[in-house]
């Protein structure tokens, strides 16, 4: 895997700011999943994204994460926008107005192409 480049990586300061990123980014592309791993004692979350028509280039890839010491308590990050804005994890997914949930994806490693 030496010749595959590491993305760009971005962090974002909360797990809420990173919901607003994949509720942002599934509406353009597709439905964004959450990857999650420990490294170093701490929780990451995030998401690889590819920002399309980056210049020249074909897209530039993204790790978007964020450092918790939360570890998760569901199986999928549960992001709503109104009447007040939420996050929180949830172990089943209900379909309810203004409500995005996000699965998430346990790794027993962090991925060798990322950077933190």
């Amino acid at each position: 895997m030496s010749d595959i480049r590491p993305p760009v990586n971005l962090k974002i300061a909360t797990m809420l700011d990173l919901a607003r990123m994949l509720a942002t980014w599934s509406q353009r592309d597709r439905p964004a999943s959450l990857i999650h791993f420990t490294h170093e004692g701490k929780h990451i979350y995030g998401t690889l994204l590819s920002h399309h028509g980056y210049y020249e280039m074909y897209g530039l890839p993204l790790w978007i994460y964020v450092e918790t010491d939360e570890e998760p308590t569901g199986s999928f990050l549960s992001y709503r926008s109104r009447p007040k804005e939420e996050v929180k994890f949830v172990e089943t997914v209900e379909s309810e107005p203004m409500v995005l949930n996000f699965p998430l994806v346990n790794l027993s490693e962090k991925l060798s192409i990322l950077s933190l």
